[in-house]
This record gives structure tokens, C-alpha cells and sequence, in this order.
């Protein structure tokens, strides 16, 4: 972008011409500075289009089959992560590695808040399960900020029963697995997005594996005569740095080795011979950035004014409109004014165009994400009870809180996805943080090894070349206070317009309920705000005594070729690749949904026998054709006459007719009242050929002709049948029926309690009673939730038994 001064001045004074035309960056009033226009756009952004994070805190991450799933469900603010009270609709998916749903709850959030259970079946398949949850309002932007973790399930029984076919696709899946593991990855991230000649650079680096997990790694950084620079290694997680000033006119490459003995040559980004360098460092106080150019400023109009901004979270925390002296501009950015978690400092010129950008990452010692705890373990394995007192360290304010308390193999608390590792980092990365709950310890190693992982990752959430034009999201999506039913009236076999049509919708569930609507002159219809529980079915009816055309039904659902799977360094290697020595030959029942499950549409009544064929409707082809004979030879699908007989199936009789059956308005006729239907009134043909004549038993095995006139079908409405999902309807207690044993031979925990909405008040410690059992391991017990303040609260730990 800056290859030469010339090029510099080129690219400044065609962005001015640009900008004092139609640039959105900087129209208006000509009174307001480049960093006014800039953070309006960001507090535009901010306020018509607010940004929501959910986490799902589960009792636990790993389960056996016939085990209940228990989740507590935080919906907050992106900003302030104060509970969002604009939606009510909460969606989660279970997806297996076929890319199926397992199961979809649709939660009602109160106050931002939600919890629930999935009870998994006995025969559900062991293997890697994921999570996602979102809202209406989150479907507009992208799929990357929705909730997603990884769950393993474990069947040790699924051996006795499992399918060959099923045998063949674990195998297939480990294989898959190990290859993707052993593709190794590599790349270099210059500090601010830039390398330039002549200046000492900072360059982060990242070597991982397919899944996404940090290798260990080794380099050496060779100039374009091969001639060593220096050599570096990984520090924490595939993640390492090293220092130098590259020469103009030099290409460098790296020479890696994996710790697997792979091996990579790297080309790193050409060094600009001008341009701007943005470093910021971090002391016990403040951050201080440093912009720093390797040409000289004042020879080029404005090249020597820059507006360096900070956010957290979409909202400004610190601006400055800078002039460079001599190369140099240094800000101090007090940590007091920073809240916590990633603030992203951007570059821009004077003209509002972003030419750097740097995260860093802050946690203030004074706001403790623990609480205090006093666990006293039972005295002997005979006891049969847990007590324990908890409390919180600081006053909160009408906070919400869940706890689980397992029976664990493990020693040490888990370093993977909590509450407050989502909301402060995982969640505006956008981006699966190997051992994220690791960054928030309040230790040296933890603190360089964040500002690695910031080194290495770029902010996601917004554009601001985009923002600052004033491109914003399309909104398809807003906040519906209930169920949703939407879909589209058409003519089945015209390309004319639908009309106005009447829409019922009756809803069965303890009585029913009559709806209606009409539907605009394309066809669309809507029911909102529905509110039911639980599995319902609904009947939609459409009313056709003005409009005789034969219509179909399209409800609005998200495609099944949008649900996907994806593997990660949490994706585990399937155990059962073989059948079990017990293994019979059992039916297994099915565990998987065929469709989104918010809704499972049933066929339209076309015919009293729903399987058939094929469907002819003649509105639209009436004025085509003579006689139903006529049709019946250019319109179905396989018939033929031979020799004056009507076949829709191959010969089946030297002695007798093979003529289908032949019915009008589902009464059998013969062949020539049902040919001498006059063509006017006909109002559609369906045809049984295939295996599902054998509804008609023996006289069908020649198949049939059905025939609907006008007049049979006239004092009928259309139907369809929806078999749809409510709003999810939690359990009200608590239940493990797993026998513990299990859960010790898996190496499995156990959830020994679980309360999804805790009551604790500050000052107050909570005491809690916890039965155990002669089987009970070490004690686990997670602590999540947050305060109407969008203060968070975590706390993990292990006591050994």
C-alpha cells in the first residue's frame, strides 16, 4: 500500500477526491474531525444495530448415553454484557459429525436468562456432539459469533448393537481425523498489520495443526542469499515472537520444523519501504502505543496526521488526532479507562482510512471473576453427604447464578470454555481459543502468553472500511416475543399471481385455538407470537371457494445444507470401530431429526392414500388437451397403450386385464366413466405406480388412476398438518438414574447437583448439602453466572479426595 512516496501522495489525494464526493467517512458537517465522524459511525453501529453474546454453561462436557444434558443459558449485551432483555427466542442445536441435529430446543429467555435439559437416548451413537446457540436477532450477522462447544458421549453399549455401516464410517471419521491432525499450518502476523524496512518489527507467529491446536515448533529466519537472521521457537500453545529490522529490497523467508518432524519454507510479507508501524506495550498503569513512520512525513500533504482510536466492545474508550514529529507519535492509554477484556486499537490517516490495528487484552485485578469457598469433604467413605459453604467477594446486584457440583477423575479444575473466557475473549475473537479459561490466571506466564494470542488475532466482529461507508448488515431478523410461522401461498402450476388467499390456522393443544390470516397479493403469511409448550400440532387451512387453482404451501425454514459439524482441537477419535463380542442384531431407535425441528411438515392431502406418485393438476393445462385420455398419454409418467389397454406397470397377467384401477373422487369406476370426465370438470390426476399400490392390495397391482373433479373437491379446503416444537419446557428437578460405576470405568464425571438459578446475596454465604456415594471420586464444583451490571462471576475448582 505505501510501496513509495509517490504511490503515498497518489493514493492520499485520490482518497480526498473521493471523501469530498460521496464518502460517508467524512460527509456532513465539514465541522466535525475525522475522529468525530469516525466514532459517530462506531456509536451508529452501537445503537441501531446492538450486538448479543450467549453462553451455555452445561453441567458437564462429556456424557454417557441415557445421561440428561443440564445448561443454563446467559444472554448479554456485546457491549455492556448487562442481560439482554430485547429477545425471548433462544435456539440450540445438538449437531453430530453427519451434519445432522440431534435435537433443537427453542428456549423463552426472561430477562436474558434461560435454562433447560436434553435427555439423551440410550441408543444415541457415541461420539463428538457440538453445541450452538443463537437468537433471531444473531441470524443477521455472522455465524461465527454464535455459541459453540463440543461435547464427547459415550455408549459402551452401542458395541452390542452398532451397524456395519456405522463401523465403516468411524473408522473412516479416525482416519479423517489424523490426516487433518497432521496437516501442519504456519503464518506470521507483523505487529499492526505492517512490515517495515529500516525499523526494528515485532512478529508474532502461529504453528498449528488442521484442527486448529497449537504444535510445537522451531525456525530460522533466512534472508533472500540465504543467510541466517536469527532463529526463533513456539512459547505457549504454537504461539512465539521474535525482533528485527528487515532491509528494502529483501525477501526473508523461514525455514520451520515441526515438532513432528514436518518441515514448511515461508515466505514472510514484503517490508514496506514506506508506511506506518503501530506497537503498543503494556506496564502495571497503561498501554502506551507508539506509531512510528520510515519516511518522512513532512514532504507529503498530511501523511503526518492520524487519529488513533481504542475500543472495547464496540464503544470508543480512547481517541486522539495525532501529528507525527519526526517519524514518532507515542500515546498513553490508562488502564482505569478500559474495561475488561480485548480493546482494539486502530491507525486510520487523517482521512478516516484504517492502516493498522493491534488487540490487546486487560483484566483489572480489583473486579475478581471468584468467589469464596469452604468445602469440607466427607470424613469417611461411609458419609454420605458433601457440605460446603459459598459466597461472593463483592456486592452484586440482581445477579443470576448456576452450579454444578461433579464427582470427578479429574485433579485440576478444566482450562476450557467458562463464562467469563467466552464473554471477555472467545466472544469477540469469533474464533474456537485452545485452553482459553488459561489467559484469564493472574500470573506472568498467562499475561505474555494473552498478548501472544492477540498478536496473532485480528478483530472480527465489524469492518471498518465497511462501518465507516456506512455499510451496515442486512436485517432479515428482529425480535419476535414468541413462535414464529411464516411461509408463502402459490399456485401449484402457475406462474400467475396468487391473490389475496384466507389462511386458518388451528392449533391442538389441551383445546384448540382458531387463527387466521390473509395473505398479501404474493401470497406471504404470517402468524407471530405464538405462544405454546412443548410438542403441538397445528392444521393450516387455506380457503378456496373464490379461487379454485390448486395451491401449495412454502414454509420459511433455514436449509438443512446450512447445518454443519465442525472438527476442532476439542474433536475426538471415535473408540468404537469394530462390533462388539455381544453384538446381535437389534433395531435401534432413531435419535436424529430430519429437518431445522421447529417445525415437521406432513404431505398435503393431495389423495387419501398420502404415497403417491405422481399429482396432475389441470388448472393450468385445461385448455391443452381434448379429453383425460389425452392427458393421460402426454402427461404421466410411464404409461403406455398397448393395444387399446392402459399400462402403468409392466405386464403382470396373460389371462387378465393390466389395467390400473380406476377411481373418481376415491370411488372405483370403470374405464369409460372415468375416461368420459369431461376435461372442464377435472381438477387433478393422481397416479399410483410404484411400491405403494400395495395400499390397494391385490386389485392394485396394475396400480391406479385417481380422479378428482372440481366439483368433489369444492366444498373442501386445502389442509396441511404440522407437527411443531414450542417453547422448551424444563424439567423441574434434578435426576441422575446412571449407575456411578460406569461413570468411573469411562472416566466420566457425575453430576452430583445441579441448580440452574442459585440465589446468593452478598455477605451471605451459601451452604449447601451434596449426597455422595461409596463410588464418589474427587469433588468438582462450577460456579457461573452475572450480575445486572454485566459483572461476571466464575469458580472452578477440584477437591481431592
Amino acid at each position: 500500500m505505501y510501496a513509495t512516496p509517490y504511490r503515498l501522495v497518489f493514493i492520499i489525494m485520490a482518497a480526498l477526491v473521493y471523501l469530498a464526493g460521496s464518502s460517508p467517512a467524512l460527509s456532513g458537517d465539514r465541522a466535525e474531525t475525522g475522529a468525530a465522524v469516525i466514532r459517530k459511525h462506531l456509536e451508529q453501529l452501537e445503537y441501531n444495530f446492538p450486538q448479543q453474546k450467549v453462553f451455555l454453561h452445561t453441567d458437564k462436557e462429556a456424557y454417557l448415553a441415557g445421561e440428561s444434558i443440564w445448561l443454563k443459558a446467559y444472554l448479554v449485551n456485546a457491549t455492556t454484557h448487562q442481560p439482554d432483555t430485547l429477545s425471548t427466542n433462544l435456539y440450540v442445536e445438538l449437531i453430530n459429525t453427519r451434519n445432522e441435529i440431534v435435537t433443537i430446543l427453542l428456549m423463552r429467555l426472561r430477562n436474558g436468562m434461560a435454562h433447560g435439559d436434553i435427555a439423551l437416548p440410550d441408543s444415541l451413537s457415541e461420539g463428538n456432539y457440538q453445541f450452538r446457540a443463537y437468537t433471531d436477532w444473531m441470524s443477521n450477522f455472522d455465524e461465527d459469533f454464535f455459541f459453540s462447544s463440543d461435547i464427547y458421549v459415550y455408549n459402551p453399549a452401542e458395541a452390542s448393537f452398532i451397524k456395519r455401516w456405522d463401523v465403516v464410517r468411524n473408522r473412516f471419521f479416525n482416519r479423517s481425523l489424523a490426516r487433518t491432525q497432521e496437516n501442519m499450518q504456519f503464518a506470521f502476523f507483523p505487529e499492526g498489520g505492517n512490515l517495515l524496512a529500516g525499523l526494528e518489527n515485532r512478529v508474532a507467529f502461529k504453528a498449528a495443526n488442521g484442527l486448529g491446536a497449537g504444535v510445537s515448533a522451531t525456525g530460522i529466519l533466512l534472508d533472500n542469499r540465504n543467510n541466517e537472521v536469527l532463529e526463533f521457537s513456539t512459547m505457549h500453545n504454537g504461539m512465539g515472537m521474535f525482533s528485527f529490522t528487515p532491509q528494502a529490497g529483501k525477501q526473508y523467508t523461514a525455514r520451520i520444523t515441526f515438532d513432528n518432524g514436518q518441515t514448511k519454507r515461508l515466505s514472510l510479507p514484503a517490508a514496506k519501504t514506506s508506511g506506518y508501524r503501530l506497537q503498543v506495550l503494556e506496564n502495571d498503569h497503561e498501554f502506551i502505543a507508539t506509531i512510528t513512520t520510515n519516511f518522512n512525513t513532512a514532504d507529503y500533504w498530511e501523511a503526518d496526521q492520524v487519529i488513533l482510536l481504542a475500543q472495547s466492545r464496540g464503544r470508543v474508550v480512547f481517541v486522539e488526532e495525532a501529528k507525527i514529529s519526526d517519524g514518532f507519535f507515542r500515546a498513553s492509554v490508562p488502564k482505569g479507562i478500559m474495561p475488561d477484556g480485548i480493546t482494539h486499537f486502530t491507525l486510520f490517516t487523517a482521512q478516516g482510512q484504517p492502516i493498522g490495528e493491534r488487540l490487546v487484552f486487560y483484566l483489572n485485578p480489583e473486579h475478581p471473576y471468584v468467589v469464596d469457598a469452604d468445602i469440607i469433604l466427607p470424613a469417611s467413605p461411609a458419609d454420605d453427604e458433601l457440605l460446603f459453604n459459598i459466597g461472593l467477594k463483592q456486592p452484586r446486584s440482581g445477579g443470576s447464578y448456576s452450579l454444578a457440583v461433579l464427582d470427578t477423575h479429574l485433579e485440576e479444575p478444566d482450562s476450557g470454555i467458562n463464562i467469563a473466557a467466552w464473554l471477555l475473549l472467545v466472544s469477540d475473537l469469533g474464533q474456537r481459543i485452545e485452553d482459553a479459561a488459561f489467559y484469564l490466571e493472574p500470573d506472568d506466564a498467562a499475561r505474555q502468553a494473552v498478548d501472544l494470542l492477540m498478536m496473532t488475532h485480528g478483530w472480527r466482529r465489524f469492518d471498518w472500511n465497511k462501518i465507516l461507508k456506512a455499510q451496515y448488515p442486512e436485517i432479515v431478523y428482529g425480535f419476535p416475543k414468541g413462535i414464529s410461522f411464516v411461509g408463502k401461498v402459490s399456485p401449484r402450476s402457475s406462474e400467475r399471481e396468487t391473490g389475496f388467499v384466507n389462511v386458518e390456522l388451528a392449533v391442538y393443544q389441551d383445546g384448540v385455538d382458531i387463527l387466521s390470516t390473509t395473505t398479501d397479493r404474493e401470497g406471504n403469511f404470517a402468524f407471530r407470537n405464538l405462544d405454546y409448550e412443548g410438542l403441538f400440532t397445528a392444521t393450516l387451512r387455506l380457503d378456496q371457494r373464490y379461487e379454485r387453482r390448486s395451491m401449495r404451501v412454502d414454509l420459511a425454514a433455514r436449509s438443512l445444507d446450512e447445518i454443519r459439524y465442525t472438527k476442532n482441537f476439542d474433536t475426538q477419535r471415535l473408540r468404537i470401530t469394530s462390533r462388539g463380542d455381544d453384538w446381535q442384531r437389534v433395531p435401534r431407535p432413531e435419535t436424529v431429526m430430519k429437518s431445522r425441528g421447529l417445525f415437521e411438515p406432513s404431505k398435503e392431502t393431495v389423495s387419501l392414500y398420502r404415497d403417491v406418485d405422481q399429482v396432475i393438476y389441470f388448472e393450468d393445462i385445461r385448455e391443452q388437451h381434448s379429453s383425460v385420455m389425452d392427458v393421460l398419454r402426454t402427461r404421466v409418467r410411464g404409461l403406455r397403450v398397448v393395444g387399446g389397454e392402459i399400462q402403468l406397470r409392466g405386464p403382470s397377467s396373460l389371462r387378465y386385464s393390466n389395467e390400473p384401477i380406476f377411481m373418481i373422487d376415491e370411488i372405483m369406476v370403470d374405464r369409460a366413466s372415468f375416461l368420459n370426465v369431461s376435461i372442464h370438470e377435472v381438477d387433478r390426476i393422481t397416479v399410483i405406480s410404484g411400491p405403494q399400490s400395495a395400499i390397494l392390495g391385490s386389485r392394485g397391482a396394475n396400480g391406479a388412476l385417481i380422479l378428482y373433479t372440481r366439483r368433489g373437491d369444492g366444498h373442501r379446503h386445502q389442509s396441511y398438518e404440522y407437527l411443531l416444537k414450542g417453547f422448551h419446557k424444563p424439567s423441574e428437578t434434578f435426576t441422575s438414574k446412571i449407575n456411578s460405576d460406569i461413570h468411573n470405568k469411562m472416566n466420566v464425571e457425575r453430576t452430583l447437583y445441579w441448580e440452574p438459578n442459585l440465589n446468593m446475596n452478598p455477605g451471605v454465604p451459601l451452604q449447601l448439602n451434596v449426597p455422595v456415594d461409596e463410588y464418589t471420586r474427587n469433588i468438582r464444583i462450577v460456579l457461573q453466572g452475572i450480575d445486572s451490571e454485566g459483572r461476571i462471576t466464575f469458580f472452578d475448582a477440584v477437591k481431592r479426595r
